[in-house]
């Protein structure tokens, strides 16, 4: 048997963007019993926390290929429980202290979502001017 035919090799199900997303995504896995491998500790390990693993296309979360079907079909499930929860109801308590100072800090976070913002309307700017052109030239 080759290694491609080998049901317990792992193979990824998810690219995560984040520590927090990569480990949302194995306790949903885990939740359904399915053995799961996040690969975080080695992207920090090389100090790639992260711009590092948006680099690298995100951090691995794996499952064994036997198990893929039933991590996909989970995450499918619930993408649907997830996007019918009503956070602005959810009562999470008394705002902690860091979280209130990470609000605080967004420089970067906020020249983040400006720069998000600035390409969205460059690209349909782009899209415009192109389909411009394309008349003109057609006309």
């Amino acid at each position: 048997m080759s290694a491609a035919d080998d049901p317990t090799r792992l193979v990824t199900v998810h690219l995560a963007t984040s520590e927090f997303e990569a480990q949302t995504i194995a306790a949903i896995l885990r939740d359904r019993e399915i053995d799961v491998a996040v690969f975080s500790a080695a992207i920090q390990a090389f100090g790639l926390d992260q711009v590092g693993s948006r680099l690298l296309g995100g951090i691995p979360v794996q499952v064994r290929a036997e198990d893929l079907e039933r991590a996909q079909s989970a995450l499918r499930a619930n993408k649907f429980l997830a996007d019918s929860v009503d956070w602005d109801c959810v009562d999470v308590g008394e705002e902690d202290l860091a979280a209130q100072r990470l609000g605080r800090t967004g420089f970067v976070n906020a020249f983040g979502r400006l720069m998000v913002q600035g390409g969205r309307i460059a690209a349909l700017v782009l899209v415009a001017l192109t389909l411009v052109t394309w008349l003109v030239r057609c006309s």
